[in-house]
């Protein structure tokens, strides 16, 4: 019978898919996005097992995602495993998925090795937290009580290069997905080809990203902005904007075509919750957007981007409140 593994391209999702691979072994390992889950999910034919992983529900699509979810179901399994915010006004029931198993705080890797955890091998707990620790989401029992078990400057550093690996290879799916096989067989990163070399070459390179940053940010009220990157991580260098500045936000933006691609980060204790913010303003702009609370992104079409950056710093600004002692 034919299945399929649709997982995201970073860290977690390769983690988790190499958990779901080490599961179910003759199952196909696709890469996609929110913005391209819809398409994806089109080019399956119905009668195929399907793993969505790691995947957030984009609210521009999500009718037509559920409903192509509900084709697909009514003929085989739908397992969505995921620790994304769900689109405003979504209920877990809503999911069409014949397994929807949904947790935020806990990396997708660290949900699928729960869940598969009795049918492979215990030593993958190791792949489950590389992802978890690439993806920050190691305060978890989970993360603490398997760190204990390990040496953790260990398992910090596989996971560290394992995540800039990733980085680097950014749309190579054939290194991808060799990783995936051999995280599902038990080889730590440094013992996969090819990783090492590439982590050094994307460290470098994210050196690079924060001197640019240093020179190019500007700091418009409370956020940091990188307007067109020219190469590598929107989500590192609008973590670095944060520090460079000491701003309260981060973007980072870089123009491709038609959209713009759009990276932001929020510092430690700031209450704006990214990933709503985004959701709802980029479903009135025809773009999409998402992520979680700290760290989301979104695609803008250009001719909109200026709209959607004033619309963001409005929503970001202090709410000043009226002192109704003061006498005029």
């Amino acid at each position: 019978m034919a299945s399929k593994i649709l997982s995201h391209g970073d860290a977690d999702g390769i983690c988790s898919a190499a958990l779901a691979k080490a599961r179910f072994p003759e199952a196909e390992v696709w890469f996609t996005r929110p913005i391209t889950l819809l398409r994806d999910l089109n080019e399956i034919e119905v009668g195929t097992v399907v793993f969505i992983l790691d995947i957030a529900v984009s609210e521009t699509h999500k009718g037509e995602i559920f409903e192509r979810m509900r084709e697909l179901a009514q003929k085989d399994e739908i397992l969505y495993i995921d620790h994304h915010p769900l689109p405003p006004d979504t209920l877990k029931k809503d999911i069409p998925a014949t397994q929807f198993a949904h947790e935020i705080g806990a990396s997708t890797s660290e949900i699928t090795f729960r869940l598969f955890e009795s049918d492979i091998n215990p030593d993958l707990d190791r792949v489950a937290l590389w992802g978890a620790i690439a993806d920050y989401c190691e305060e978890t029992e989970f993360v603490r009580d398997g760190l204990s078990k390990y040496d953790r400057r260990t398992i910090y550093m596989e996971a560290g290069l394992l995540s800039q690996a990733l980085g680097e290879a950014a749309g190579d799916y054939h290194y991808k997905r060799d990783v995936v096989h051999k995280l599902a067989q038990g080889k730590p990163p440094t013992e996969i080809q090819e990783t090492v070399d590439r982590a050094l070459k994307a460290t470098k390179r994210e050196w690079e990203v924060w001197r640019y940053v240093k020179k190019h940010v500007t700091r418009e009220g409370n956020i940091a902005i990188i307007y067109d990157l020219p190469s590598g991580s929107l989500g590192k260098a609008a973590l670095y904007a944060l520090g460079v500045t000491g701003a309260d936000i981060g973007i980072c933006t870089r123009k491709d075509e038609d959209e713009v691609d759009v990276s932001m980060r929020r510092r430690a204790g700031v209450k704006t919750d990214l990933n709503e913010m985004l959701r709802h303003i980029t479903v009135r702009l025809g773009g999409s957007g998402g992520g979680h609370e700290g760290a989301a992104g979104a695609s803008i079409p250009a001719d909109l981007f200026d709209t959607f950056l004033e619309t963001v710093k409005k929503e970001i600004s202090p709410v000043i409140s009226r002192d109704l002692t003061l006498k005029r």
